[in-house]
């Protein structure tokens, strides 16, 4: 048989299997340890092992890749999960609850199996590839439907004492305590309220709208986009005031509008608290916590991250060249 030469170039390779499972989309990723993407796949989103697992076999199919060349595969799930013991303790937005992962998975791949919630898969993400290379302390503050947070301290992420260090959506102020401050599991959080993607939706237009029409100077729009600033900095200079990161990097479908507002948070966050930090936004996009996912998945099986190549521009300069014009890596997906 002869092997094409797509099928000559990976195969000497390992690779880690990142999935990034979302409320809306299927991020599904696969690297080498030294940071090279030689395949990515986003799709809708499911519930169903059978479905998810199809979507991974399918990836590897496509990108020429057998099971043998996979050392682990890791997952992001946007909920509360029990890393150490593979199982979803809560993921709403999937309809998951207390679910063995871990257990589950190996049903449909031999392979070690690892999963974390979806953020801090991400801050994973951007430490290996991202913002965070050269930062072992560091926030990663995901903005879409809802909000949720991943710390960084020390180059490990904190995790709390019931796997749930990090959910800033029940942040509260003053005027939560005397309005309707009620925080519970389930429900939007405080914070969740003032600065999500439901939170601006509820103006009646889509987030990025109200960001596009903010930038040519409406008044209503700015209004608000005004407040949610005020909102977000607030939250942000309280965890920064609390921990003291080197950064903050915010991630998330609403956090791709921010760019006209972010000189507007870092000032009103260094107004805030005079601890210093850097506000940024990630340089990964939607991608971060796929990466992260198969950043996990190296990681516990004893292999050591590299940082070679990076990201997708430089792998596509080192592919040969019918792999690079094969369609196998669509770029115009992110």
């Amino acid at each position: 048989m002869i092997r094409n030469d797509a099928q000559l170039f990976h195969a000497e390779q390992m690779y880690g299997v990142g999935v990034d499972i979302g409320g809306t989309k299927i991020m599904i990723l696969i690297a080498n340890q030294a940071g090279d993407i030689v395949y990515r796949k986003k799709v809708n989103t499911s519930s169903v092992f059978d479905v998810i697992t199809e979507h991974i076999t399918e990836c590897l199919r496509e990108a020429a890749i057998s099971q043998e060349q996979v050392v682990a595969m890791g997952f992001g799930v946007p909920g509360i999960t029990n890393s150490e013991e593979g199982i979803v303790i809560e993921a709403p937005a999937l309809r998951w609850n207390h679910v063995p992962f871990r257990e589950r998975m190996q049903q449909y791949f031999d392979k070690p199996i690892f999963v974390d919630n979806d953020v801090n898969c991400t801050a994973l993400g951007e430490k290996w590839l991202g913002s965070a290379q050269n930062s072992g302390d560091f926030i990663v503050v995901a903005i879409g439907t809802g909000v949720g947070s991943a710390i960084m301290v020390n180059g490990s992420l904190v995790k709390g004492s019931n796997h749930m260090a990090g959910e800033v959506a029940y942040l509260v102020v003053e005027q939560d305590v005397f309005g309707d401050g009620a925080n519970a599991f389930g429900d939007f959080g405080q914070f969740e309220k003032k600065v999500s993607g439901v939170a601006l939706s509820k103006y009646g237009a889509l987030p990025q709208v109200l960001f596009e029409r903010y930038a040519r100077g409406d008044e209503k729009s700015t209004t608000i986009i005004q407040q949610f600033v005020i909102d977000l900095s607030i939250g942000i200079a309280n965890m920064v005031s609390l921990l003291n990161p080197e950064k903050v990097i915010l991630c998330g479908g609403v956090a791709q509008s921010l760019s006209p507002v972010l000189e507007h948070i870092r000032s009103t966050v260094s107004s805030l608290t005079p601890i210093p930090t850097l506000v940024e936004l990630t340089s990964i996009g939607e991608e971060a916590g796929a990466i992260g996912a198969a950043a996990l998945a190296f990681e516990k099986v004893g292999y050591e991250l590299k940082k070679g190549n990076g990201h997708e521009n430089a792998y596509r300069k080192q592919l040969p060249r019918n792999v690079a014009t094969s369609g196998r890596i669509d770029y115009s997906s992110s």
